[in-house]
């Protein structure tokens, strides 16, 4: 979709608009497979909320900081080769992809070997580290484990989204999202409400729904751009594929930094009760769900940005954040009213347990008011991973959560509870913005400070 975006070259206003339909036009599929992805994950909530109970609930939500450990420092390292992909193909140099998808391809067999033992060997441990034990401790072992057996499946979907993203082809992607995820949920549904497997069916109905779901977006790519048929030398796909994860070496940080954060928080909130551990998970799949679209809408920005950087068209990448940041400013206010009015209904809908309901109620109450902040913040990333300049983003992570978000609720704790706790959110988002706009600002004033990159090899 994007290699005909750089055809276009907007001398009016009438093209300007086109351009910000070409954007919506690559995210848009994007958000609408992750909406379904994340319908799934509400679904297995609500499933396993009403079917397993709030104990089942609560070791799901203890094992998301462990599972988002290894799927998302996975997914950012692998944003290192849809930059170069899409830099490749704004060049006009796509010959040059082949040893960089054999690189992708052994990367991702790679980590789900290392992740799969990383599972089996530390459960335990990042569970004690998080102060969850009994009962909730023993579910999310069993879920943990029995998840680590689709990791293949799990990181092969991750990999082909990376290839085909950078290739501007969100289309084929929504198609592979959506039907792994339709399938997760009838899954999840068979095995824990039918068959009564509890945590351990939720864990198989994605097992099984990402193995299949990789196979058949394995065969389709690769009738559609003959990757079977790729060749390279070993040095070749060992530069390749170290420059790609060079690239998305400061995503993963990231990742890190924010799971072994999540851990750190979760240990804040485990004194509190099992109801207050469902409580907070349930509060991070919405806040997910959420902030889905932005970070669509930030992908679609690094795409972009990258496209043009490398076609060298530093005014339309400027351009490109500038739109991105206006949609951004409406979609975020009318979404956030819709979540606060709807608050009470949402609690409701995954568990009966009333003292869940009021902690989910406070969150949103508390939080959604300053969501903008983060929503922005998500885009300006999505620009500046896009010119290159990964590093940033890394550091408003490490800026706005382990220093300011984590000791923040670690304070308000002792003196207002988990209100205090609920209260560091806007307040970490809030450094985060200040920090990510005093990165950007040079950027947004001389466009050309970025053209420099061109003149890398891709």
């Amino acid at each position: 979709m994007t290699k005909d975006v750089l055809k276009r070259r907007p001398q009016s206003e009438g093209k300007h608009r086109s351009e910000l339909r070409s954007l919506l036009g690559f995210s848009l599929p994007m958000s609408v497979a992750n909406y379904v992805q994340q319908s799934y994950l509400l679904a297995d909530s609500i499933i396993v909320g009403h079917y397993v109970g709030v104990d089942g609930l609560a070791a799901v939500g203890a094992a998301q900081p462990i599972f988002y450990l290894v799927n998302a420092v996975f997914l950012g390292l692998v944003s290192g080769f849809a930059i170069r992909f899409a830099r490749m193909t704004g060049s006009g140099r796509a010959e040059r992809q082949q040893e960089a998808v054999i690189g992708l391809a052994a990367f991702a067999v790679v980590w789900a070997a290392l992740c799969i033992t990383l599972v089996f060997s530390a459960t335990g441990v990042f569970l004690h580290v998080m102060g969850i034990h009994g009962a909730v401790a023993l579910g999310s072992t069993t879920y943990l484990h029995t998840l680590s057996l689709g990791f293949v499946g799990v990181f092969g979907i991750g990999a082909l989204g990376g290839f085909l993203r950078g290739l501007g082809d969100s289309r084929t992607v929504m198609y592979m999202m959506v039907f792994s995820s339709l399938l997760n949920i009838a899954l999840a549904w068979s095995f824990v409400a039918l068959l009564g497997l509890g945590v351990r069916g939720a864990a198989l109905g994605t097992v099984t729904a990402s193995s299949v779901a990789f196979v058949a977006g394995l065969v389709l790519v690769a009738r559609r751009h003959g990757i079977h048929r790729y060749r390279s030398t070993l040095p070749e796909l060992a530069r390749q594929a170290g420059s790609s994860l060079r690239l998305g070496f400061p995503v993963g940080i990231q990742h890190i930094m924010l799971s072994l954060g999540t851990m750190v928080l979760t240990s804040l909130i485990a004194p509190f009760g099992t109801a207050a551990i469902a409580a907070f998970s349930i509060a991070s799949r919405l806040e997910t769900l959420a902030g889905r679209f932005y970070l669509d809408l930030s992908g679609a920005v690094t795409v972009f940005v990258a496209q043009y950087t490398g076609a060298g068209e530093a005014e339309r990448a400027r351009r490109t954040l500038l739109d991105a940041l206006r949609l951004c400013w409406w979609v975020t206010l009318a979404e956030c009213a819709a979540v606060i009015l709807v608050r009470h209904d949402i609690a409701a809908a995954f568990t009966t347990d009333q003292s869940a309901h009021a902690i989910v109620g406070t969150y949103i109450l508390m939080t959604y008011p300053f969501f903008l902040l983060y929503s922005a913040m998500a885009v300006v990333h999505g620009f500046l991973n896009g010119i290159g300049r990964t590093v940033f983003p890394l550091v408003c992570t490490m800026l706005s959560f382990l220093v300011v978000r984590i000791p923040t609720a670690s304070v308000l704790k002792g003196q207002l509870g988990l209100d205090g706790i609920i209260w560091a959110v806007p307040i970490g988002w809030f450094v985060g913005l200040a920090y990510t706009a005093f990165a950007v600002r040079r950027y947004i004033q001389d466009a050309r400070r970025f053209i420099p990159l061109q003149t890398n090899s891709v």
